[in-house]
């Protein structure tokens, strides 16, 4: 009785009884369905970004003849552009916003978050690719192969083919193919939709970098499935009845999809605990005004903030002196903050050894770009450009410094000033870059797949034919 023998038998099984029909069949629709409505976000979302981004940078170019320090107030907007691979798996984005105002003297954080106004069908919209490969492609699996052994076991069948000399190995072999099959007929159409998707939505430039995300998403989901496959496969041979085994590998289920990630994160913030936004404003003011109080007092001999001890010909080096002190505070007070959440990130991802769900959760977002290690990548970029405009502004106000001392605030830029900034131009980092980023949930998922073929291996040797 070869492997291959094995399989096929497994799989005509499962098209018989009606289960890769059903369970398959609807999962299936449910993949397809979330993949056309990331699409449509997807497709939306980009060109409001790209009209929201040309429209905010010409009116900054159209600005008359005023204050510089007028137009820094003024600002810019940045807008995060959407990932490729955000129709796949959406990530923060949803939650944690995609605008970023590039205002004076303050680095912003980002706003208008979709979360905030999404309507019902929008809701719907969050019920992405990944979320249903993370949470329903294990209760497919469970359902498909959960009396793999326990069923035959029940029936006698398990008996007479151990007494024919098939070893345990070859028969945990050929169940594990069958149930790859089952899922690779399901999920390969999927995937070819997916990938013509994705070529289709990519912007100009991008599109090689997001088929190789793609590959290496796929790749990770295909081991986390794995995981499942041989784990589904150890529970079913090491349970007396089917029963038991679907009991247990539906709470193991329960337990990984839904109780897990809300006690991990509860757990991580517990270990690295981050400040609340009231102590995070309340530290990054301390210090700002304690910086800025020891720069006035070196360059202008008073902490006074625009009193008579500075002139009015020295105010624009004052607004230069005080907006350049406070670039390193945002950088250490940000940089902890950032730090913090990448450290309760870690933990999760460690934890995927026993719950694979967190590992793939990361792996997901990181390669399809919407992850926080993305969103750090953007925000920092788009804090660059805020201190770049603020710097243009202020050596504008110096170079045209008041000579008579009262003529500060009739001082008016010319247009070329504003053509002087640049326009927001971010371009997210490539595939190796989020793949290295993400090495240690691959490693994770890697190590818990060998974890689950072990256990499998050791409750399949187990079988005895008497």
């Amino acid at each position: 009785m070869s492997l291959n023998w094995i399989a096929r038998r497994e799989f005509l099984e499962r098209l018989r009884d009606g289960r890769l029909y059903w369970a398959g069949g609807l999962v299936l629709v449910l993949l397809l369905t979330a993949l056309a409505v990331g699409w449509a976000h997807q497709r939306d979302a980009r060109a409001e970004q790209h009209a929201a981004q040309a429209m905010d940078y010409r009116d900054w170019l159209q600005q008359d003849k005023r204050h510089p320090h007028d137009a820094a107030h003024q600002g810019m907007h940045a807008f995060k552009p959407e990932a490729a691979l955000a129709m796949m798996d959406p990530g923060i984005n949803p939650y944690i916003g995609s605008t970023v105002w590039l205002q004076a003297h303050r680095q912003s954080e980002v706003k208008f978050n979709a979360a905030q106004d999404a309507t019902g069908l929008q809701r719907f919209g969050n019920l992405s690719v990944g979320w249903i490969l993370q949470v329903l492609g294990p209760l497919l699996v469970i359902v498909l192969g959960f009396n793999a052994f326990a069923g035959e076991r029940e029936q006698g069948i398990l008996r007479q083919t151990l007494s024919l000399g098939v070893p345990p190995l070859r028969l945990l072999g050929g169940k594990a193919l069958a149930l790859a099959v089952s899922l690779a007929v399901l999920l390969v159409p999927a995937a070819i939709i997916a990938t013509i998707a994705v070529a289709v939505g990519a912007g100009p430039g991008e599109r090689l970098d997001a088929l190789l995300r793609l590959a290496a998403w796929a790749f990770g989901y295909a081991i986390y499935l794995g995981i499942f496959v041989f784990l589904v496969l150890g529970v079913s041979a090491a349970s007396s009845t089917s029963r038991m085994a679907i009991t247990v590998l539906l709470a193991l289920w329960i337990g990984q999809a839904v109780m897990a990630p809300r006690v991990l994160s509860e757990l991580s913030r517990a270990w690295f605990p981050s400040p609340t936004r009231l102590e995070f404003d309340q530290a990054l003011n301390a210090e700002r005004k304690a910086v800025s109080d020891e720069v006035w007092q070196k360059n202008f001999g008073t902490t006074e903030r625009w009193g008579r001890d500075v002139p009015l010909s020295k105010w624009g080096l004052a607004l230069q002196l005080d907006d350049q002190s406070s670039y390193a505070v945002y950088d250490r007070h940000y940089g902890r903050l950032w730090n913090t959440w990448e450290r309760q990130q870690t933990v999760q991802e460690w934890s995927g050894l026993l719950l694979p769900i967190l590992a793939i959760r990361s792996f997901s977002m990181g390669m399809a770009g919407t992850d926080f290690a993305h969103h750090r990548s953007f925000t920092t970029e788009a804090e660059l450009h805020r201190r770049d405009i603020q710097d243009l502004m202020s050596k504008d106000l110096v170079a045209h410094a008041d000579p008579l001392g009262d003529r500060h605030f009739a001082y008016q830029a010319p247009h070329e000033l504003w053509a002087t900034v640049p326009p927001f131009d971010y371009h997210p980092p490539g595939a190796g870059w989020a793949l290295l980023h993400q090495a240690r949930s691959l490693a994770v998922l890697c190590v818990a797949l060998l974890l689950a073929v072990a256990f499998a291996a050791f409750a399949t040797v187990r079988q005895r034919a008497l």
